[in-house]
């Protein structure tokens, strides 16, 4: 396993139970606990762990933005999968917006240049992978979110209001049990519910581990999205 991936499933496994003790990962992982504990060093030296007395745990988010390196090395795997799910959704030719969150960027991993796209996005990260891939994009321009390497503010809004996209895809930070989208960016929100209006179609992709949880600002409910990509087990009605 290279040292990227297990670094990445030692996130996963902390995130899902909180805490995890170094002889726990070691053994999960097979490798020795000298191992784990030089990826734990890395891990909170970039910002995305903290390391305790004989292993580590996910700092608390809730109520504050988070990270982007911690929400993209997180649940890494099953975001790969819902991104190639979403991306199936596309056709040749297709206008997309595109948000600024982890989970809507590995959409672009199963993009392809011969299907001729066309990418809007406030995403410096998306932008970046887009130029790697040699996919058609345009930045929506404002002031940048260092937290998130997001566009946001009164310039993107005004280029967002003046283009319109076949699809648009996003995600966030929590969707309650009832079907709210919610997140605790204001200024992500409201580019988001531009995108949501200039787009023919509305796709959310989030993975379980958002499910149940809410944030400070409203995005939408499900049922004003026309399509869900989530490996939640749970149904929601988009009618």
């Amino acid at each position: 396993m290279l040292k990227k991936e297990r670094q990445n499933k030692i996130l996963e496994m902390i995130s899902i139970r909180k805490y995890c003790t170094v002889d726990f990962l070691a053994k999960h992982l097979y490798v020795a606990p000298i191992t784990v504990r030089r990826d734990l060093a890395d891990l909170e030296a970039a910002g995305l762990l903290t390391r305790c007395y004989g292993g580590a745990s996910i700092p608390e988010h809730q109520n504050r933005e988070v990270p982007f390196d911690l929400r993209d090395r997180t649940n890494a795997t099953v975001k790969a999968e819902l991104g190639k799910r979403a991306a199936a959704m596309l056709k040749n030719g297709d206008t997309v917006f595109l948000d600024a969150s982890s989970t809507a960027r590995h959409i672009i991993d199963y993009m392809e240049p011969e299907q001729n796209l066309t990418v809007i996005t406030n995403s410096m990260k998306a932008m970046e992978k887009l130029k790697e891939k040699h996919i058609r994009c345009y930045l929506t321009g404002g002031m940048l979110l260092e937290n998130s390497f997001a566009l946001i503010g009164n310039i993107a809004e005004k280029t967002v209001s003046e283009l319109y996209a076949d699809v648009f895809f996003f995600s966030t930070q929590g969707i309650t049990r009832d079907g709210v989208i919610t997140d605790f960016s204001e200024a992500e929100t409201r580019l988001r519910c531009l995108m949501m209006e200039h787009a023919k179609h509305s796709v959310y992709v989030f993975d379980s581990s958002k499910l149940g949880k809410s944030f400070l600002f409203k995005v939408c409910s499900v049922s004003d999205v026309d399509d869900i990509v989530t490996d939640a087990e749970v149904e929601f009605s988009t009618n």
